[in-house]
């Protein structure tokens, strides 16, 4: 099993980044071949990716969450298959190399740099951890996901504004996709984020019997939801759309991962190695 592991652990990147460039050979290139087998690529790239994830974790006995470069593997993953969901139910194909440029660049990291431990804390065993932190970091990828919408929307917008029809203007979908697409997955990671604060209450205590709720993880995460109910509610009921969507998404994210990185930095736990 441990060739198998090693074996997919150095051929997923390449995987990916062979993906990536079928996707950018369709935008740039308008290439009709790369057009017709880039779903497939990245289809077949996340099937490996998964069955990867499953071996490491019997070889591992836990799953991949115990180091910072572990959950960029996993990030990348839910990146990119966030992204083929989002294809698959708006028919909007041609904005993908820009989502999976960055889901490469991460599972590559993970792959070349992550450790590999063994008999760690029982805390990983936890089906309720690993649905907590799936859930997690789909929401997360979700939001990154509308950002990128987001950025794509203000790139368009700017291009019809200065009159530049180059290949990203005729690539990209229309300004009513792009904003639509970003409400979407905005949507997604918020409905995903109050899952993760749900299952947090059952399973926090359980784990964490001496937790607090002032504990700036915990903290984070109800700021990152409050931020974007705010703005799904600005949506609603005050009207905000187009490039102001576009912006607070963008916004929203780095602000997101702020948040995240300062929080993990000081928080009592979440650490199981």
């Amino acid at each position: 099993m441990l060739f198998a592991i090693t074996v997919l652990q150095y051929l997923i990147p390449l995987l990916y980044i062979s993906t990536s460039w079928r996707y950018s050979r369709e935008f740039f290139d308008n290439d009709t071949r790369s057009g017709k087998l880039k779903t497939l690529y990245l289809g077949v790239t996340l099937l490996l990716h998964f069955t990867y994830f499953i071996l490491r974790t019997a070889e591992l006995q836990h799953i991949p969450v115990t180091s910072p470069l572990e959950l960029l593997g996993v990030l990348g993953f839910t990146l990119a298959g966030a992204y083929i969901f989002t294809e698959i139910i708006s028919h909007v194909k041609n904005t993908g190399f820009f989502v999976l440029v960055i889901s490469s660049l991460l599972v590559t990291l993970s792959s070349l740099f992550s450790p590999n431990h063994y008999g760690l804390n029982d805390i990983l065993q936890s089906e309720l951890l690993a649905f907590h932190i799936v859930s997690a970091l789909l929401g997360y990828s979700a939001f990154a996901l509308s950002a990128i919408y987001g950025l794509l929307y203000v790139m368009l917008y700017k291009k019809i504004r200065n009159h530049t029809f180059d290949n990203i203007y005729r690539n990209l979908p229309n300004l009513e996709s792009l904003e639509s697409l970003t409400f979407k997955s905005t949507l997604v990671g918020f409905v995903a984020l109050s899952i993760v604060i749900g299952v947090g209450f059952v399973w926090l205590p359980q784990a964490f019997p001496e937790i607090s709720y002032s504990d700036a993880k915990v903290l984070g995460t109800f700021f990152i939801w409050l931020l974007y109910a705010v703005g799904l509610l600005a949506k609603k009921f005050i009207g905000f759309q187009g490039r102001k969507i576009a912006v607070l998404s963008m916004i929203g994210f780095v602000i997101t991962f702020l948040s995240m990185a300062l929080s993990n930095v000081i928080s009592g736990f979440h650490k199981f190695y």
